[in-house]
């Protein structure tokens, strides 16, 4: 036995490692993780059971490469996870800005309500004090009539 291989697989697990590894076409990737994803996995060297040295299309690997196809499984898995965790990060990102846009758009909406509330308040200020004068202008000119009324002579019947 060689180092990394595994003594013996569950047979629910073996289902899994005894399937053709040419199963999946780069157009199931795209409908499955779209075109950012499929051109990455185009862009990165082909994995086990796509054309690595020493393994053929049916997953079938040389006696030399027996070793190492646990190896190529663990690094294909690794290369999921990674591939998986940067499509999380991206979606992530995505999120975040979709987030900081709608607050942006209430900061916007909320500064364009705050200066309606501010123009309406200097309105009803501006009223105030109109009707403040004339309520002065209205008590000067009462206690003019009052005192002309006080000057008045009474006439007796």
């Amino acid at each position: 036995m060689h180092p990394g291989e595994v003594a013996s697989i569950s047979p629910s697990l073996r289902a899994h490692y005894d399937m053709p590894q040419n199963d999946v076409t780069s157009s199931n990737f795209g409908t499955l993780f779209g075109p950012y994803l499929t051109q990455q996995l185009q862009a990165t060297p082909l994995m086990h059971g796509f054309g690595l040295p020493g393994s053929f299309l049916d997953g079938s690997t040389t006696s030399d490469e027996a070793g190492g196809r646990q190896l190529s499984l663990a690094e294909e898995r690794r290369k999921r996870r990674m591939i998986s965790n940067r499509e999380s990060a991206r979606r992530s990102r995505m999120r975040k800005q979709k987030h900081l846009s709608e607050l942006w758009s209430q900061v916007i909406h909320l500064r364009s309500a705050n200066r309606q509330l501010l123009d309406e308040l200097n309105r009803v200020m501006r009223e105030r004090d109109q009707i403040a004068l004339e309520n002065d202008r209205l008590r000067h000119e009462e206690s003019e009539l009052q005192k002309k009324l006080e000057n008045v002579p009474v006439e007796s019947f």
